[in-house]
């Protein structure tokens, strides 16, 4: 798909990685803090590989936001770029603590004997609703609030400096929110409010270039 915003191999990786992303979340468990050892504990090989494969995805989204404002002018391009920054480490941290430790933590104590499970999934429960570790603890917030900040700068700065219609910015800033909670359903559909804004981004022509190509009026010579 020829785009007057992207490259072809821009628009693959703005287009493959969030979708990569989402058909991973499908197949995310779902459990509550104070009894995940019992809702996980047969789904743990699944935990594990959606934890692992977003903690790759973290900085690969980081990389699609920077590029879909790369060139962009205006504070809100910039606030979107150094919110990429906590967004990737902290949201990252905290993947990398409440989803690969806790699918460790739930596979050790599958290899209890069954009387000591009880003791096993209280540490789990214990762990998992750490301050730093918890879903709304300390690493949780920081990098959640990185990313919906960046969506929403993003959909800003292409809104008023880049020319993108109204639907784009709608979704983008959608798509941030709905990521941050990032289970199925609101995770995959956050990621294809993200692609949807994308494509439709990609179709949308450079200002730029809608100016040069516009015919010149009568008596005035055309910028050279």
């Amino acid at each position: 798909m020829d785009s007057p915003r992207f490259s072809r191999d821009v628009l693959a990786f703005l287009v493959v990685v969030p979708a990569a992303w989402a058909v991973l979340l499908l197949f995310h468990p779902s459990g509550d803090v104070k009894t995940l050892y019992a809702d996980v504990r047969d789904e743990v090989t699944a935990m594990l590989v959606v934890h692992i494969g977003t903690m790759l995805f973290i900085p690969l989204m980081g990389v699609a936001f920077y590029l879909l404002v790369r060139g962009v002018e205006g504070t809100a391009a910039v606030v979107c770029r150094i919110a990429l920054v906590p967004f990737v480490v902290f949201y990252g941290a905290w993947e990398v603590l409440q989803g690969i430790g806790n699918g460790v933590l739930i596979h050790e104590v599958n290899g209890l004997q069954e009387g000591q499970r009880a003791t096993g999934a209280a540490v789990v429960r214990d762990f998992a609703e750490n301050p730093l570790v918890a879903d709304f603890g300390v690493f949780a917030a920081i990098g959640g609030l990185g990313l919906v900040t960046a969506a929403i700068a993003a959909s800003v700065a292409l809104r008023r400096h880049a020319g993108a219609p109204l639907s784009v910015a709608v979704l983008l800033g959608l798509s941030g929110f709905l990521i941050n909670a990032h289970p199925p359903p609101f995770g995959p559909i956050g990621l294809a409010f993200f692609i949807g804004a994308v494509l439709l981004y990609a179709r949308t022509p450079s200002p730029v270039r809608a100016r040069s190509a516009a015919p010149a009026e009568p008596g005035v010579a055309a910028p050279t």
